[in-house]
């Protein structure tokens, strides 16, 4: 039956394509971003998906490769795990390894709501030395230079964990390039309402299976993946490494996103 021979065909392929996660090399052109963070090199790391088909080997495998990148500053945009704290904690523990002398930062997805208290949830993450920033934000400096980093709780989120860009950016002086860690792409509307630069996220894998990224750039106010323009707001969004459900992509390809940001 040749329907049943390209199913089984292309859910092969697909077990290879979610198994080979690459490194994605970007460069962002950034009309606000100070001459000092020039060259500045963000490893944008999201989906992980930690599960019955994703385990600590998985993690061990991306921490190598985030590291063997040497970025300045990691943004880790949520869904990291699909099970509790319980029975996957113990697989996010290689997080512990990840270094960049900017530091490690991380915001929720909606996974860690859906799977765990997403409170309980960040209270891990920082176990393992990863910056919490959601609805909050911190400074960085480069010499006389300074840039914000802030995040926000996934859109999906229910309280007392909803997002919330006005406590995020409260106190932000109005020229300064912020840089801002949300889980799905579509938080870019509310983004440009405050002056964001930049914006990366996670969330959508692409669609993960062909032809489903048809029906993500349906529900989406900006590209799926990949950077894209939402008034003066560059939003970035990545494939993600891991896979939702069986581990299987198909023309969604798995990644850890490097970007390289320029002062124009």
């Amino acid at each position: 039956n040749v329907k049943v021979i390209v199913a089984v065909g292309t859910t092969l392929y697909g077990v290879g394509e979610a198994a080979s996660v690459r490194v994605n090399q970007e460069s962002v052109t950034l009309k606000r971003l100070p001459a000092e963070f020039d060259g500045l090199r963000v490893a944008v790391v999201s989906d992980l998906h930690l599960g019955p088909a994703r385990g600590e080997a998985f993690t061990r495998t991306i921490v190598d490769m985030v590291n063997a990148e040497r970025p300045d500053l990691i943004a880790i945009v949520g869904d990291l795990s699909d099970e509790t704290i319980e029975h996957v904690g113990s697989d996010l523990q290689p997080l512990a390894d990840l270094r960049a002398p900017l530091g490690v930062f991380g915001v929720s997805g909606n996974h860690e709501q859906i799977s765990e208290d997403v409170g309980a949830w960040m209270d891990e993450w920082r176990s393992l030395g990863i910056t919490t920033i959601n609805n909050s934000s911190v400074e960085i400096r480069r010499g006389a230079a300074t840039i914000d980093v802030a995040g926000v709780h996934d859109l999906s989120n229910s309280a007392p964990y909803e997002p919330d860009l006005d406590a995020a950016v409260a106190g932000r002086p109005d020229d300064r390039f912020t840089l801002l860690l949300a889980h799905q792409p579509n938080h870019v509307r509310e983004a440009a309402a405050h002056d964001v630069d930049l914006q990366v996220s996670g969330h959508t894998h692409g669609g993960q299976m062909w032809p489903l990224r048809y029906a993500a750039a349906a529900a989406a106010d900006t590209a799926v993946t990949g950077l894209d323009f939402y008034k003066d707001t560059t939003v970035f969004t990545t494939y993600g490494a891991g896979a939702w459900g069986p581990p299987v992509r198909v023309g969604a390809p798995p990644e850890i996103a490097i970007l390289q940001l320029r002062s124009a």
